[in-house]
């Protein structure tokens, strides 16, 4: 955070995007208070931001005439920034850029700086804002939402609540696994999920065995893994994990990486168990089948516990084993969303048949099936 009034120059008005409680309470707002410049603040981010939220950050912004933007917490309050930093200079409905990103200009007339308070989100190193219209999850999906600077200090979250902490970092954990899969993985960004996963389970280990993020050594690891993440979910984006769990956020209000979670643990399963004729792994079932039980090998080694495991700890770390649910909830548009990464053919019967529990109108993601 010290860098931050140094990366900012020669700006004379600076937009501030944030959340409240990481900002107010670490030294994030210290460190805003000695920028050498007109400051201005929207403090206004909720998690899971909506269409509103982002019309009303931007149209502040539009006012304020920016130099640049600064987004500065969880990955709603930096998804925020980047909407605003890539459309503070155009003139339309933020949302109807939701809906058609390729009428966005694609240079900027801010500088973007992020600053994470929170690890794990991915969000300083993507170029794609999550942003809800009602329940639904739309994607601010354009290269100038890419950050110009990203300034990860560890110790900003050292006053994170465990169970946010945890959900933070199950949302690290799958989007290494998700990367280091999905059919538009490259060969440098499943390299680079690799080597995320390697970094963050030995400190996963550590936490779920103690049951905290209090040591500053084990979160600059995770920091660091998880900044590895968002570098490969950057090029090969996320797959049905993230794609399935966006309903149980948008309706039920699960945080997102619990909610990744929820979902992953069964997908590791279903992934690992593709055949020649429902693989979309562009190396075939073989090699799909080889590199799940590659990661399943590194997880071993790094915790002595299989993926599913350590996935299990991190959710009860965060207090949900597992969640019940209408199975109206969960069904969404499969073939237009991330699912469609997925290395495994994915329908809804398949969902229901790793999810479905109890009565006949109820699914259940996460725990373990009996």
């Amino acid at each position: 955070m010290q860098q931050l009034p140094e990366v900012l120059v020669p700006a004379r008005r600076v937009f501030v995007v944030h959340g409240r409680r990481s900002f107010q309470e670490g030294a994030a707002a210290a460190a805003v208070g000695r920028i050498d410049a007109d400051v201005r603040r929207f403090a206004g981010v909720r998690p899971n931001p909506d269409v509103e939220q982002v019309r009303e950050a931007v149209a502040l912004a539009r006012e304020f005439a920016p130099d640049a933007v600064v987004g500065i917490g969880g990955g709603s309050a930096m998804d925020v920034a980047k909407c605003v930093a890539v459309l503070v200079g155009c003139t339309g409905d933020p949302a109807e850029y939701l809906s058609e990103p390729g009428s966005i200009p694609d240079s900027r007339t801010t500088t973007l700086t992020q600053v994470p308070t929170i690890t794990g989100s991915g969000s300083e190193l993507t170029s794609f804002a999550t942003i809800y219209v009602g329940h639904h999850k739309h994607s601010l999906d354009h290269p100038s939402a890419r950050a110009d600077h990203v300034l990860i200090d560890p110790d900003l979250a050292a006053t994170v609540p465990v169970p946010t902490a945890a959900a933070s970092a199950l949302d690290a954990l799958a989007q290494a696994v998700e990367s280091a899969w999905a059919v538009a993985a490259t060969a440098e960004s499943r390299d680079t999920a690799i080597r995320a996963l390697e970094t963050l389970l030995p400190p996963l280990d550590v936490a779920t065995g103690r049951g905290d993020f209090a040591d500053p050594g084990l979160r600059a690891e995770l920091a660091r893994g998880a900044a590895l993440a968002g570098a490969a979910i950057n090029t090969s984006r996320t797959t049905a994990a993230h794609a399935l769990s966006y309903a149980l956020t948008a309706r039920h209000g699960i945080a997102h990486g619990a909610a990744v979670g929820l979902h992953l643990r069964w997908l590791i399963g279903h992934n690992a168990a593709a055949t020649d004729a429902d693989t979309r792994h562009p190396e075939g079932a073989d090699a799909l089948r080889g590199l799940i039980a590659g990661l399943q090998q590194i997880c071993l080694h790094g915790t002595g516990v299989p993926l599913e495991e350590l996935i299990d700890r991190l959710l009860r770390m965060h207090g949900l084993a597992g969640y019940c649910m209408p199975r109206r909830d969960w069904q969404e548009d499969l073939a237009g969303s991330r699912a469609s990464n997925n290395p495994r053919l994915l329908s809804p019967d398949d969902v229901l048949t790793h999810t479905s529990r109890g009565p006949a109108r109820t699914v259940m993601v996460g725990a373990t099936r009996s």
